[in-house]
Formats: C-alpha cells, structure tokens, sequence
C-alpha cells in the first residue's frame, strides 16, 4: 500500500502572604439556580498585580458571558458597589453579586489602577482578567492572583470567543452563542491548563501534558510594560500597539487584553511576531524560558499517554472529548482538557493496523482494521459517552467477534458518519466504498467500483452520497447515494484527505504532489494551492484535512512539523489563501508526521502526531464548530 503501510511504522511567592485565605481548587460543574439569599455570604478576595508590582486603585468586576452569538456583550454582576483595589492591590468582594445558574461562565476585570507609580497615577490602558469559569464554583474560591499570566491564558483560550472590535473594549464582549454551553465552558477549563489563577503563575500539569509556560510568560513579559506604565499614551502602551498591529490590519483599542487578542488571533503575521518579542528585556517581570522570537505566538497542549501508539485518525465528540485510532492497534480517548478515559486506550487485542475513524449520530466510535480479522480487514464499533460505558466494544452477533465485515469490505483505509446514521467506508484494494447502517448491516455496496483507485479518504455530501479521493490514480470521485456518478476529475496527485465546505465543494490534499485541491459538486477544479507561500502546504506532503464553522481550510502537512490553514470560499479573502505563516503554524509544538486535523466548538485545533505517539492541541485558532463534523461544518 505504498508509502502509508511503509512510512507509518516512522513515525511567582511571597505576595500570597497578602492573600488572608485558604486557596482552594476550581473544580466541577453545578446546576440549577444559587439561592441568592446565600450570596451575601459569598466572598472572593484576591490581589491584582501588574509584573511583580501591587495594583493599587483598579476596579474590579465580574462578568457572565454573553449567550447570544460569538464575543456578545457580558453581563456584569457586581451592581450595588464599587469594589477597587487597596494600595497592596487586594480586593474583596462580598455579598455584591450573585448567580443566575451555576452554570454560567464567570471571568474577573481588573480595569486602571497606579501599578507602583507617582500617587494619582491610573493607568486607563491596564486590564487584567481571570477565566473563572462555573459561576457555582464562586464560593470555593478564596483567593485569586490577576496578573499579566492569567491574562494571556485567557485570552488563548477565550480568543474565538471575544469581540476585536475597536469601538468596544473586548473585555465586556465575551460570549458565546445559545446553543454552545459546552464549548465556551471547555473554552474557560481550558484557560486553566495554562495559568493557576489563585498564584498568578503557569499551571502545574498532571504527567502527560505538556504546554509552552516559555511562550506564556514571554508573552505576559510583552504586555507588562504597557501595564506598568502611566497611561495609553505612554510609549510602552504604542509600541505594543504597534506591534501587536498585524501587516494590513486594523491597530487594537489601546489597553492589553485588546493587544493580546490582537496578537493571539495574528500569532503568525510577521509583523506581530518579532516585533512582540522585541519589547520583552532584562527587566522582564516573568522567568521566560524562551531565548530567541518564537515561530509563532500560537499555543499549544501536548498530550501523552491513554494508550496512544501512532495516532492516526481522530475525531471530536458532541461533548469534546477526543477519539484517535492508533495504528499499532487500539482506540484513545481523551477529555476535552486531555485527561485520558482510559490509561491504555480500549479493543487494543481487537483493533490493527487503524487508519480510519469516524462518530456516529449517536455518539458511537467506528474504527477501520485495515486487514484484520481475515486479511481483508472489517471495522469496529465502540460505545461513546452517552452511553454509560465510553469505549465499551460492540459485539456482531452475526459473527459472534468484534468485527464488522463483508464480501465488499476489502482493506479499508477511512470512514465518515452521514446524517442519518449511516457508515461510508473506503476501500483501499477493491477501490469502491461501502455503507453500512448504524447498526453494523450492510445498506449499500460498490459504489464508484470502476470510477475509484485504492480510495483512502472518504466524506459524505448534504445529500448522503459520497466523495472519495483515490491516490492510485489521481482523481477523486463523487457519487450519489444512488450510486451515480457526479463526478471523476482528473485533479490530483497522490490525492489523501478530503473535507466538504458548507457550499458543497471538497477540498483534498496531495500527499504526493505536495498541494490542495479545491472542488466543485460537478468535479470543475476551482482553486489549486501549491506555491511558496501557501502556509505550509508546499513540501509538507499534506494528508489530513478539516474545515471549520467560518469555512476556512486546516491541513496536517504528514513531512512537516506544522498544520496550514487556508482560507475558504466564505473568507474575504480568495479561496485558498495561506492564512498561516508560509511554513505553516506550530513549528514550537516539535510535531513529527502530524496525520490528521479537527476543530472543535471551543475553536481549538487537534492534531494526531505520528510520529511523536501524541496528540496535540492549538488554543483557540479555529472557529467554533459543531463536532462531531458531518456532514457540513457549522457553528455550534
């Protein structure tokens, strides 16, 4: 099976003394409403610093998150008073506000203040946040620490979910849509992997995780000048300003959450990257371990463990979990935070040779084997969430294993879920595609056989047929559920990935040719993307694809060590142009054969990494996106 069955086997202590509490950790997740009649006995305090330096004179505010569309306006919750800043630069907040619903998502300003400079100094350019999250886990927490640190984690992790808009300071625009609970509270979980927001500092992992802290407090360093300077109009407030202007684009409001954002949502434009590092010096506040610019100012999680062993295909769940098929046999799992459902994976004495996955309608893990149990290979299937009991295998009665196969199933590289529950499965030795319903029965065979070679991506359409892209031959195909062929292009070399936009057209990556594809329903090439300042693509030999809720385009380069992302048909800018930086985004992360790519309705971005036997995460720089993707990206 050439070079997949080949190249796949290579794969801050003292100021807490000012704190007069016990801190206690932020965790679970409450329902119902708070009895506001218990509120007043409520109490946070907390200190606000600007570098090492107490912040004397700030207000301090709590916020709800907005739940009516991305970076809609906040609710304040403290009312009845005013709560600002002693000269030690602590606060407490007691009996001024209350909850809704546990559930809200809860995050803490501290706006102006006199970091340590002449009295009557008020700083209007310093805002310092904390992602709290749960609103029911406000009486848990005794203490909070506001720093620059806690400012960048939130805004990496919040990014996708804050306004930029110059007229509006963004700290009041935080929110999400309605219907996306679940990603914007794993957005603000997820600002927690980064900073401990009761110490100010980096958070401490559990083993099996790992983040960029060097990037992190380089990035605080960058905007603590402006913090600890007089005003807006000081020259350490322009110069951030300046640097965090991307080439061509719009400067920010002049304060440092709008400077960050601008620079978390531009973290590869170069006008942003050198320049940003450039303010950091030997005054910097924070211990960076960094000793040069970095690629990029992209984030990322690095997750071990649950069983990985080159990972191969993985896809997003409703509720954020992660699910990767490794190729050495086995299904992992992981919570939306990177905590492993399983310390060993599940079906490890089942599954082999796995390059294919997809999730059901139901929440249900369908897994390739791309040869066992008889040499031609089957596919297996495995209970979700929902169910009770994640990863549980399901068995065939038919044939009393593990296995699901046919006469049709012949070396099956790849699977995709349609809407209605169904399971397109393509076969890489007898080039067609196979359906199978969702309860493992054979529905329809051989489709495309005779208008397919060696097939080893597969996606459906809104209409329930199906697009493969066929590495053998250089074409793709798009048959229709019926079994009639749209279209059979000429397009391709080394034609791997495929992922279908909300207007229809497939995109599909080249492992060999080193490019991208752009198709129309009808099979007309429409955009082809291969120059030297593609993103990345060039000379990353692409597999896996993914498109996001605003449409734009993320590609795993397999020989790279980066992801690409381009822009697609509903970007301002023409369809296929580079949005990363030309050699792609994650050059920091140290991936090694990423193989496949997701969004997720947090906006973060999952690569399977190869050749590093881990997964990886990217902070916040997709678009939220309905997950499990299927068959058309949409936001949540």
């Amino acid at each position: 099976m050439m070079d997949r069955r080949i190249s796949l086997y290579w794969r801050r202590l003292f100021d807490l003394l000012l704190l007069v509490s016990v801190i206690v950790a932020l965790t679970g997740c409450g329902m119902g409403t708070i009895d506001t009649s218990a509120a007043n006995t409520l109490s946070i305090t907390g200190i606000v610093h600007g570098g090492q330096q107490p912040v004397s004179g700030s207000s301090i505010q709590l916020y709800i998150a907005g739940i009516s569309g991305n970076g809609s306006a906040a609710t304040a919750m403290i009312t009845s008073s005013t709560v600002t800043t002693s000269p030690s630069g602590a606060f407490n907040i007691t009996g001024d506000y209350q909850c809704n619903h546990n559930t809200d998502q809860v995050y803490l300003t501290a706006t102006g203040g006199n970091p340590g400079l002449t009295a009557g100094t008020n700083n209007n350019a310093l805002v310092l946040i904390a992602a709290i999250g749960n609103c029911g886990n406000l009486g848990s927490i005794s203490n909070l620490d506001i720093d620059e640190v806690t400012t960048v984690a939130a805004v990496y992790a919040l990014a996708p979910f804050i306004s930029l808009n110059s007229s509006a300071a963004p700290y009041f625009n935080i929110g999400a849509t309605s219907t996306n609970s679940v990603g914007l509270a794993n957005a603000f979980l997820d600002a927690q992997l980064l900073a401990n927001f009761t110490t100010g500092s980096a958070a401490t992992l559990a083993s099996g995780l790992t983040t960029q802290p060097g990037k992190l407090y380089a990035l605080a360093d960058a905007i603590s000048y402006c913090v600890n300077s007089g005003s807006s109009t000081s020259a350490a407030c322009a110069s951030l300003v300046t640097a965090s202007t991307p080439s061509g684009g719009t400067a920010p409001t002049v304060n440092t959450v709008a400077t960050t954002l601008s620079i978390v949502q531009h973290p590869g434009n170069a006008n942003v990257v050198g320049p940003v590092w450039s303010l950091i010096n030997a005054r910097a506040p924070f211990a960076t371990t960094l000793t040069q610019a970095p690629n990029d100012w992209t984030m990322t999680l690095s997750i071990t463990g649950g069983g990985l062993s080159s990972p191969t295909a993985l896809a997003v769940d409703v509720s954020g979990n992660v699910w990767v098929a490794d190729y050495n046999g086995g299904l992992s799992a992981f919570s939306p935070q990177g905590t492993a459902l399983s310390s060993t994976g599940y079906g490890s004495s089942t599954l082999a040779e796995c390059y294919g996955l997809t999730i059901d309608t139901s929440g249900n893990i369908w897994v390739t084997n791309f040869e066992a149990p008889n040499g031609k290979g089957s596919v297996s299937k495995f209970l979700g969430v929902g169910s009770g009991t994640p990863g549980s295998i399901v068995a065939n009665a038919s044939n009393s294993s593990y296995y699901f196969y046919d006469s049709s199933i012949d070396f099956p590289t790849a699977l995709a879920a349609d809407t209605n529950g169904n399971i397109g499965i393509a076969n890489s030795a007898n080039s067609s595609a196979t359906v199978y319903s969702s309860s493992g029965t054979l529905a329809t065979s051989g489709l495309a056989s005779g208008n397919s070679a060696d097939p080893v991506a597969i996606a459906f359409d809104s209409y329930h047929g199906l697009w493969l892209s066929n590495r053998g031959d250089g074409t793709a195909t798009h048959v229709s559920s019926a079994g009639t062929i749209l279209a059979h292009p000429s397009c391709c070399s080394g034609a791997d990935g495929v992922a279908l936009d909300a207007s229809g057209t497939a995109w599909i990556t080249n492992y060999s040719g080193s490019y991208v594809t752009e198709l129309s329903s009808s099979g007309v090439s429409q955009s082809l993307i291969d120059g030297g300042t593609d993103g990345g693509v060039s000379g990353g030999y692409p597999i896996g694809i993914a498109v996001d809720a605003a449409q734009n385009v993320w590609v795993a380069d397999y020989r790279a060590t980066a992801i690409t992302e381009l822009a697609g048909n509903s970007n301002a800018l023409p369809a296929g142009t580079a949005l990363s930086p030309a050699k792609g985004y994650g050059l920091d992360a140290s991936l090694l054969l990423p193989y496949a790519v997701a969004p997720d309705a947090s906006g973060n971005v999952w690569v399977s990494d190869f050749g590093n036997n881990e997964i990886v995460m990217f902070f916040g720089l997709a678009t939220p996106t309905v997950t499990p993707v299927r068959p058309i990206p949409a936001a949540p």
